[in-house]
């Protein structure tokens, strides 16, 4: 058998990034503007699917800047500044909950362009519920034997329910600086969402195990069910990358063909927050998207959404 590559990291851990059976071929991409439904079939069939030119070159350059604004003006936002926040730690930078503080970004929350492929694969708009919203940079240097290939959060009925799909969590990766071989690119598995394991996987797929690099220009969306294993590859320590990272959960019960009902999917995380503005938002279609809400979050709406409260639950601080 083939066994995983192993990288070392300065600390001593080992750091393997799958088995290096890497794809040969690019994976093909579709129009979020008029290949919806063949976007919806490859994502059925493989578990992601790339969409190409999703951002327009202004909001490319808006998001740009807006890294720049903040890294600069709010740099403890990003981890940057002495008190490194853990999760910062070889990981590159993360700013965690960029849509309380930033009405501006509102409009990207439900895009026009990867969002009708979102709420066609959940099978309807009515179906998403938002999740989580953040900014990831990968500097120079950064990450290098840090990422194994893993999954996101997962359900355990994945493997017996039937139909499998729709899934239940999705993650919506937009590229907002082009990302070519030697770019820290991200990369997924195809069809390995229903294996406990990348070595379970990399056995049941057999010889169609593949790796897939995903490189692409600025403005690339990739959607990716969560159960997936994935991973973001080594780079060669000079080339950096941006990427703008949207959790979408699914919501609504669902019937089943083996006779049970499958319940509206799990919170992902038990501290995200979301803004007043949003969350009671005057727009029902807009409540509904954003009503997928944790205990931290019941426990900020209950006190009125004070800056207390705010500022006790982990990443809220302002």
């Amino acid at each position: 058998m083939l066994k995983q590559q192993q990288n070392i990291s300065g600390d001593g851990e080992v750091a393997p990034q799958g088995f290096g059976r890497v794809a040969r071929k690019a994976p093909p991409t579709f129009s979020p503007d008029n290949e919806i439904d063949a976007a919806h079939n490859f994502f059925t069939t493989n578990g992601y699917v790339v969409l190409n030119d999703c951002l327009a070159q202004a909001e490319i350059d808006h998001l740009n800047e807006f890294y720049d604004r903040t890294q600069e003006g709010r740099p403890q936002a990003w981890g940057l500044g002495h008190d490194r926040k853990p999760h910062h730690q070889q990981q590159g930078l993360i700013f965690s909950q960029p849509l309380l503080d930033y009405p501006e970004l509102d409009p990207y929350t439900q895009h026009h362009s990867s969002f009708p492929v979102v709420a066609r694969i959940f099978g309807g708009e009515e179906r998403v519920r938002f999740s989580e919203f953040n900014f990831r940079e990968a500097p120079e240097n950064a990450g290098i034997g840090a990422m194994n290939f893993h999954h996101d959060a997962v359900s355990a009925d994945r493997f017996t329910r039937s139909p499998y799909m729709p899934c239940d969590w999705l993650c919506a990766i937009h590229y907002l600086t082009d990302v070519e071989p030697g770019t820290p690119a991200f990369c997924v598995v195809p069809q390995s969402n229903i294996y406990n394991t990348l070595q379970d996987a990399f056995d049941g797929l057999g010889t169609t195990y593949r790796e897939v690099p995903i490189y692409a220009p600025a403005g690339t969306c990739v959607l990716y069910d969560t159960a997936i294993f994935h991973t973001r590859l080594d780079g060669d320590g000079i080339r950096s990358r941006r990427t703008w990272h949207q959790y979408y959960a699914r919501g609504g019960w669902l019937p089943t063909d083996t006779r049970y009902v499958r319940p509206p999917t799990p919170v992902l995380t038990n501290w995200n927050l979301f803004p007043e503005r949003l969350a009671l938002h005057r727009d029902p279609k807009k409540r509904l998207f954003f009503s997928h809400w944790n205990t931290a979050q019941c426990e900020w709406v209950a006190s009125g959404f004070t800056d207390q409260v705010r500022d006790s639950m982990p990443r809220g601080k302002q």
